[in-house]
């Protein structure tokens, strides 16, 4: 996304709150002003300098120093009782390791440290999608469950109407207008309930994007529904074990950890560094002869660690407890990506099922609402029989809705599984939404 179509967003919306956004909208706004993903690339940032700094302890380290002053010399029994006097000087020195076990490990474990990063990151931008992707989704849940709320007031209202007139002639007894109305009342109470929960559900944008969107535009019916490709749980999970970037987070973690024993054990290795050093020293007197010096020096230094009380034996016992963990959190971490799935992978295709088997119950209730409606008619059904039939139909329209809902969050989730998830799948979704249908805020 470009910078210019990032700032008109942000002057649409500042300007006129009622602008409908998309979900790639959102996520967009959400990409450049997330909290949660800011500080995971803060993190990414912070742990990708430790590669430099382990590094810079293989490398020589050069210093460079040098002096000047100047003084005044007093000599007793002296035609001269004062003199100046001064002196400077330079020093230069550089110290190569040349053996140093625990240093080269602490390297390679930064670049462990790095590569679990990454993935956190990576792990944090898929995050992101899926919690965009709810966030919207559950607005329109919410809007689905209201509308369906609504629409058996809205019923319910007229029922009443009719009952009333009905019993206006003495055709229906007063209990049919006591039930309609008492169903009117408690529509209306869920409607009022499902407005506050619809205007809610909007506030998760706000935490998102950092801005207050109050429109968004709606999921077409003819979003497809289809089985995941490869229908092979088997493949997923391959798939699975390979990319998911939280199991490659606590992989680079327990690579990590191994080079935790290896700098614990490295306490018992000798070190050999180089030292080379250049001095330049120049005195000066009026009674004195001044000298100048210069020197060199070079040499070669090895420790040799002979007893440090037990503390290198201890270290890499602790050091080894540590991996020990790191081990059990990854075969955790493992399992729980093989679990979750064979979960989504069967819940998918649930949800395949529920969504025709949802669509098919719309066309039932429908037909069972019309049959009822006529039974009231000639007398063979009651007024509490054609609410409840009216009520189910509502409710099978909001479970239909829903069940769609839900088949993306699911196909979201199992994406981000197996490490596919991108921005490309917010867009493709992007083609299914409905922008002459936007879903508002209610009580704005």
């Amino acid at each position: 996304m470009t910078k210019l179509r990032l700032l008109a967003l942000f002057g649409v919306i500042a300007a006129n709150q009622s602008f409908a956004a998309s979900l790639q909208d959102i996520y967009e706004l959400a990409v450049a002003n997330d909290p949660e993903l800011a500080a995971a690339e803060a993190t990414f940032k912070s742990q990708s300098e430790v590669t430099v700094q382990t590094r810079a302890g293989l490398l020589p380290n050069i210093s460079v120093s040098g002096s000047s002053g100047v003084g005044e010399r007093w000599i007793l029994n002296s035609d001269f009782p004062s003199e100046p006097s001064g002196s400077h000087g330079w020093n230069a020195s550089l110290n190569q390791p040349i053996f140093r076990v625990d240093t080269w490990y602490r390297f390679r474990q930064a670049k462990d440290i790095k590569a679990q990063a990454a993935a956190n990151f990576a792990a944090a931008q898929q995050a992101l999608i899926v919690r965009v992707a709810e966030s919207y989704l559950s607005i329109l849940e919410a809007q689905a469950l209201l509308t369906s709320a609504r629409s058996d007031r809205d019923a319910s209202k007229r029922q009443l109407e009719q009952v009333q007139q009905r019993f206006d002639v003495g055709l229906v007894a007063i209990t049919d207008v006591l039930e309609a109305q008492a169903a009117f009342d408690d529509s209306t109470v869920t409607v009022i309930e499902q407005e506050g929960f619809q205007n809610t559900s909007f506030e998760a944008l706000l935490r998102l994007t950092g801005n207050p969107i109050s429109e968004v535009s709606g999921i077409v019916d003819e979003m497809p529904v289809n089985p995941p490709e490869p229908d092979n749980v088997d493949a997923w999970i391959e798939r699975a074990l390979v990319n998911n970037y939280a199991l490659i987070a606590a992989r680079e973690g327990l690579k990590a950890s191994e080079k935790d024993v290896k700098i614990a054990r490295a306490g018992h290795y000798p070190t050999i560094n180089a030292s080379a050093g250049w001095q330049h020293n120049v005195s000066k007197g009026r009674s004195f002869l001044g000298s100048k010096t210069n020197n060199r020096s070079y040499g070669i230094s090895i420790n040799i660690p002979v007893y440090q009380g037990g503390q290198v034996r201890s270290g890499t016992r602790q050091a080894q407890y540590g991996l020990d963990a790191a081990q059990q959190n990854f075969d955790f971490q493992q399992r729980t990506v093989v679990e979750n799935t064979r979960n989504f992978f069967t819940d998918i295709n649930t949800d395949v099922a529920r969504v025709r088997a949802r669509q098919r119950s719309i066309e039932s209730r429908e037909s069972a609402l019309d049959a009822t409606r006529t039974g009231y008619e000639v007398g063979t059904r009651n007024i509490v029989e054609v609410l409840q039939a009216q009520q189910q139909l509502y409710l099978a329209q909001y479970q239909y809705a829903s069940a769609r809902y839900q088949y993306v969050r699911n196909n979201l989730r199992l994406k981000e599984i197996v490490g596919s998830l991108s921005p490309d799948d917010i867009y493709a979704l992007g083609k299914f939404i409905a922008p002459a249908e936007p879903v508002k805020r209610v009580n704005q």
